[in-house]
C-alpha cells in the first residue's frame, strides 16, 4: 500500500461498489424467485386439472419439478456467492489466487455482462498466480475493470480476463474489447477507483490498439 490515501473517497467507492453488486446479486434472486413462482403456479394448474378428474401426464408433474429443482440451485449458488462477497471485508490484507477470484468477480457480474449481451472467462494462468493485499479492494478494482471493459465490449462479443505475474507486480489484462485509450475513465464518478489506484500504488492502461485494459497491482508480500 503506499500513502494514507484518501479516505472518504475510498470508502465511498466501496460502497457504491457493494451496493452494486448487491442489487445486481438481488436482481437474479428476484429472477429465480419469479420462474419458481411460475412453475409452481403450472403445478398447481396440473394438481387442478387431475382433482377434476382430467387426465394428466404424470411427466409434466415431473418436468416441472426438475425445473424448480434447478432454479433453486442455481438460486443458492447466488446467495453462496452474495454470503463469500460479504465476507470479503472480514480482513484487511490477505493472499489470494488470482484465478480464484478472477473467477469470483466474473461470476458476481454475470448479470451486467448479459445486460450489454456479452460474456466474460477467465483465461487461466499456466501457473498459480497469488497476490497480497486487500481482497475487497482487489474484488472493487477487478470490478470497475470489467465495467470500463463492458463498456467497450461489441455486442455479443467476450472479455477475457487473465492475470500474470512479474517480480515486483501482478498485471491482470482485460482483452476483446474495441476503443480502449487513455485517460481511462471508468462509467461512473472516478474519484473513488483514483483513490483506490493510489492507495495501492496500482494503474490503469490502455494497449496501443485499444483491444485490451490492464491493471498492474504492486504485490505487498513481496
Amino acid at each position: 500500500m503506499s500513502g494514507n490515501g484518501d479516505w472518504p473517497a475510498i470508502a465511498r467507492e466501496e460502497m457504491r461498489f457493494f451496493g452494486d453488486v448487491s442489487a445486481a446479486i438481488s436482481h437474479e434472486i428476484n429472477n429465480r424467485m419469479a420462474v419458481i413462482y411460475e412453475k409452481a403456479g403450472l403445478l398447481e394448474d396440473l394438481a387442478t386439472r387431475l382433482a377434476q378428474g382430467k387426465e394428466v401426464d404424470p411427466e409434466r408433474f415431473a418436468m416441472q419439478s426438475r425445473k424448480i429443482l434447478e432454479q433453486v440451485r442455481l438460486a443458492r449458488e447466488v446467495v453462496r456467492n452474495l454470503n463469500r462477497f460479504a465476507h470479503s471485508v472480514d480482513v484487511d490484507q490477505a493472499t489470494v489466487e488470482l484465478d480464484e477470484l478472477l473467477e469470483f468477480v466474473v461470476a458476481l457480474y454475470a448479470r451486467k455482462a448479459a445486460m450489454v449481451e456479452a460474456t466474460v472467462s477467465v483465461a487461466k494462468a499456466s501457473k498459480a498466480v497469488a497476490l497480497t493485499t486487500s481482497p475487497f479492494v482487489l474484488e472493487t478494482l477487478v470490478g470497475r475493470s470489467l465495467d470500463i471493459a463492458l463498456a467497450h465490449v461489441v455486442e455479443g462479443g467476450t472479455v477475457i480476463v487473465a492475470a500474470e505475474a512479474s517480480d515486483e507486480h501482478v498485471t491482470l489484462t482485460f482483452s476483446g474489447l474495441t476503443g480502449v485509450n487513455e485517460p481511462i475513465e471508468p462509467p461512473q464518478p472516478a474519484q473513488g477507483v483514483a483513490a483506490l489506484l493510489e492507495w495501492l500504488g496500482a494503474r490503469f492502461r490502455s494497449a496501443p490498439d485499444g483491444t485490451e485494459l490492464v491493471l498492474e497491482i504492486p504485490d505487498s508480500g513481496r
